[in-house]
């Protein structure tokens, strides 16, 4: 197809508003949506998120240790935090935190699940596996953990008094 070598513009004349050629579109929605109606469907998605979490169940698991000595408080920090950072990211990991007061060797960490399955699945790999492999070297007498399942989210305070009554002591308190 050969292209025309004159100026269209100039040919002929512009169009009628007869519905021939060009007609004015409707006005688009806008690129950036505003901020209040942002802050709205955020508002809306983290109440129906909070109200799902609350009725939900989920597998719970505190922990309390006390290292053996000072030489090894900074070795049990730094497995610590690398455990922590990799539960984060796992599947079915919901929340937590860890706790320490280092210079009196004891440690606490929190942590809820959406399932056993996925809390037993990061308990079985590193560097999970590694620190209870070495737990019994690091962990005084009284060392232990509880886990429990209930409805909705747990708190601190709730994982502390479980934690009176544990599931299983890492080492034995009367026999350490």
């Amino acid at each position: 197809m050969e292209e025309p070598h004159e100026d269209l513009r100039s040919a002929g004349k512009p169009p009628e508003e007869d519905g021939e050629g060009l007609t004015a579109l409707e006005q688009p929605e806008p690129l950036v949506v505003p901020p209040d109606v942002l802050r709205q469907q955020y508002r809306d998605e983290y109440e129906r998120m909070m109200e799902e979490r609350a009725t939900r169940e989920y597998v719970h698991l505190a922990e309390y240790v006390k290292v053996r000595s000072f030489k090894q408080v900074f070795r049990f920090m730094g497995l610590h935090m690398r455990i922590y950072n990799d539960a984060r990211i796992r599947q079915g990991f919901v929340g937590g935190g860890i706790r320490g007061r280092w210079w009196t060797k004891t440690f606490w960490t929190y942590t809820f699940w959406e399932s056993r399955e996925d809390m037993e699945r990061f308990t079985k790999h590193k560097p999970h596996a590694d620190l209870l492999e070495s737990i019994r070297e690091l962990a005084a007498p009284g060392s232990c953990y509880v886990q429990w399942e209930a409805i909705g989210e747990s708190d601190w305070s709730g994982a502390m008094a479980r934690l009176e009554h544990p599931t299983r002591y890492y080492v034995d308190p009367y026999f350490g």
